[in-house]
Parts: C-alpha cells; sequence; structure tokens
C-alpha cells in the first residue's frame, strides 16, 4: 500500500484572460495579453489558485520505489520528509530526512523496499518544501542598494521585528516601503530569480483571503540568500524564473496586493 500526503507552499499560474476578434472573425480567447495593436480586446480578472513549490513523483515497482522530487523554481528548496507510519519498510536515505533540491531539477530523493519481501508492508509519508537552501549563510562583505531610484525618498511603515505582521521568523527581517503604485522595483543584489507571482489582484486586512495573494519576485543570490519583493503590481513583472539579474536592474512595479492595508 502506497500512500504519501504533502504539504508545500506554491507559486501562482496566470488567469488573467483576453478575447478578442481577429480581421478574419475568428475570436480568440488567450492569457497572454495582446499586442496594443490588436483593437477590441476584453479583459477577464479570474481568482488565481496556487501551485505546489515542488512536485513529488513515485516510481519503481511495488517493492522497489523511488520518490522524485521536481523543482521547478530558479533556485534550490529544501524539503523535509518523514514517516506517518510505516510497516515492514525501510529507506534510503534513512527517514526523516532533509533534502535541497537545487534550482530546476529533478531529485530521485528517497528509495524505499520492505525490510521482508515475504510479508505485506505499507508506509505513509509526509514532506514539506522550504524556498531555499537551509545551509545558506549570508556572506558579511555583501552590499545591498536601495530596491527604488536612488533619487527618490519615501517612509518605512513597518522594519525588523514589526508588531503588525514581521513577528513571525519567516518575516522578522521584512521592511514595508511607502511609495506610490507604479514605482519601479530594483534589484538589491545580484542574483538568480526563483519564483514569480505576478497574477494576483486585490488587497485587504483579511489574512484568510489576502495572506498568501501578494505579488512578489524572489532572488537567490551567491550565498544562498534570498530577497523577496512583494505587493507588486498585476502583472508588472519584467523578470522570469532563471533570469539572472544585476543590482539595480528592473524588476516589476511596486502595487498593492496581498495583505495590506
Amino acid at each position: 500500500m502506497f500512500v504519501v500526503c504533502a504539504t508545500a507552499s506554491g507559486t501562482a499560474s496566470a488567469k488573467h484572460f483576453y478575447q478578442y476578434t481577429d480581421d478574419k472573425g475568428i475570436v480568440h480567447y488567450t492569457d497572454v495579453k495582446p499586442g496594443d495593436n490588436v483593437d477590441g480586446v476584453k479583459s477577464t480578472r479570474v481568482r488565481t489558485d496556487r501551485q505546489p513549490l515542488i512536485r513529488m513523483r513515485e516510481e519503481g515497482t511495488d517493492d522497489n520505489r523511488t520518490m522524485t522530487f521536481v523543482n521547478s523554481a530558479g533556485g534550490p528548496v529544501t524539503v523535509d520528509i518523514a514517516f506517518v507510519k510505516n510497516e515492514n519498510v525501510r529507506t534510503q536515505p534513512p527517514l526523516p530526512a532533509r533534502i535541497v533540491l537545487p534550482g530546476r531539477s529533478e531529485t530521485p530523493a528517497v528509495h524505499i523496499e520492505p525490510v521482508d519481501v515475504q510479508r505485506g508492508y505499507g508506509y505513509q509519508l509526509r514532506y514539506s518544501a522550504m524556498p531555499g537552501d537551509f545551509r545558506a549563510r549570508q556572506n558579511p562583505e555583501a552590499r545591498y542598494r536601495l530596491p527604488f531610484p536612488a533619487s527618490l525618498r519615501f517612509g518605512v511603515a513597518q522594519a525588523f521585528g514589526g508588531t503588525a505582521s514581521h513577528t513571525d521568523k519567516q518575516n522578522y527581517y521584512a521592511v514595508d516601503v511607502v511609495m506610490p503604485e507604479g514605482t519601479p522595483i530594483l534589484a538589491a543584489r545580484d542574483g538568480v530569480v526563483m519564483t514569480v507571482d505576478n497574477d494576483f489582484f486585490g488587497a485587504g486586512l483579511d489574512m484568510a483571503q489576502y495572506g498568501d495573494r501578494a505579488n512578489n519576485i524572489r532572488v537567490v543570490h551567491s550565498d544562498g540568500t534570498m530577497a523577496v519583493y512583494a505587493h507588486l503590481q498585476l502583472e508588472s513583472a519584467q523578470v522570469s524564473v532563471g533570469d539572472r539579474v544585476r543590482a539595480g536592474q528592473e524588476l516589476a512595479l511596486s502595487g498593492d496586493t496581498g495583505y495590506t492595508n
């Protein structure tokens, strides 16, 4: 018996649809915005759902299984794997295990087989995924530039450890900068684009409704640390997963998406 349970963070898929009729009278439906030379375009925004950050594929025979993880992100993802329950099975590596999946990779991560092939066996697994390599350590000599044009000046609404929403470990070092929508957002360091969420719209203070719906771009740096540029304007991303970016390069435009007031 093979049962797998999974919990993982994710990314968004495009749900902004366009309809237009070409000069031959053919009606087109697409999620790619037509060019400015196309007339009569109708646009519909549909609520997007998050997709898994990684996917797991189970392969092999009944008595010799391999769990392969597919990481489509442009940078590493850390996966924790553990048994919920098991009977007459062994794994390589032994579980629980923590595995780092390289960016854009397929990794045969866990091999599973019965201890005694003459007996029945079963198991239930659970895995969770976290963006980044848990072993990463910041280069103390790294320098960061402003994530917006240096000629502009903006106030800070919330900084490290802000009591509104920066109290947990994941968000503790976030900085909320107050700026007009449409302001260019620039890369603070060189890096590789790891994930892009570009298709969310709407904002509010309802955590259940808006907590995971902020457009954002995640960039992984050479030392393994990451920067997340969040609350971006709908469909304003100028980069794609896997792109190499330089400090000062425009990534997107500021917006008001996700959990904001």
